[in-house]
């Protein structure tokens, strides 16, 4: 019974570590911009069928996000259940399957819960955007979760209150971020780019953001412009 209990106990607390791990390596990637031999490495990491889906997953969230938001929140939190699931058992047999079931059992929690599925997303875009404006004014690396937990907070509580525009804002930037990621994947995986792709990434720190800055608005353009087009007219006002 006691060795029973000493393995139950071992279990347990490899888990929790496991779990620990894995929020830590999530939480590295926030201000990954801020760092391009990591972005590289991270890229040259991405298979390419997952660079491709992300790639389309990305502009049909900047072309189309805030109606088709709906799918967009399942397709997001299957994306990142089987990423933070990869995370969490990359060391364990078989841990494409167990990502698998995370991501499925991340998707359909997301669809019941809307309005809290878009205020984590919401949430994980201003952690995201809050992280890499930190490491880039200065501050130390370690101390990223301040710039984070404050971009989180904003936008996630930002959500109860303007449902619609946070929605375009993490679908903007997300689908932005996305396509830059998938779009890079695709290119460093042909030989003939690989070094031209390196070499611009490593000495002009700003052109990934920037890549991301510009699709994100012209994604925010453009579902706005949607979101006022299918906005009802008022009826015409009929004289007696």
């Amino acid at each position: 019974m006691l060795v029973l209990a000493q393995q139950s106990q071992e279990a347990g607390g490899s888990f929790w570590n496991r779990l620990a791990a894995a929020f830590d390596g999530a939480v590295s990637y926030l201000d990954i911009l801020n760092r391009p031999d990591d972005l590289l490495e991270l890229l040259r990491q991405v298979h390419i069928a997952v660079a491709g889906v992300l790639f389309v997953v990305g502009i049909l969230c900047v072309l189309n996000g805030y109606r088709w938001h709906k799918w967009v929140i399942v397709v997001c939190a299957f994306l990142s259940g089987f990423g933070f699931g990869y995370l969490l058992s990359r060391t364990m047999p078989q841990p494409y399957v167990i990502a698998g079931v995370i991501a499925l059992m991340a998707a359909v929690i997301a669809s019941p819960l809307l309005r809290f599925s878009v205020a984590f997303f919401g949430g994980v875009t201003g952690a995201f955007v809050g992280a890499n404006l930190w490491t880039a004014l200065g501050y130390p690396h370690e101390s990223l979760l301040a710039g984070a937990g404050m971009g989180f907070i904003l936008l996630g509580m930002a959500s109860f209150l303007m449902f619609k525009h946070v929605v375009m804002v993490f679908t903007s930037i997300g689908g932005a971020a996305m396509i830059v990621t998938g779009g890079l994947a695709l290119l460093l995986a042909v030989p003939q780019f690989e070094e031209t792709i390196s070499n611009s990434v490593r000495t002009n720190q700003l052109l990934v953001p920037l890549f991301l800055i510009v699709g994100a608005v012209i994604g925010m353009v453009i579902q706005e412009g949607q979101r006022g087009h299918a906005a009802p007219k008022a009826p015409a006002a009929t004289s007696h």
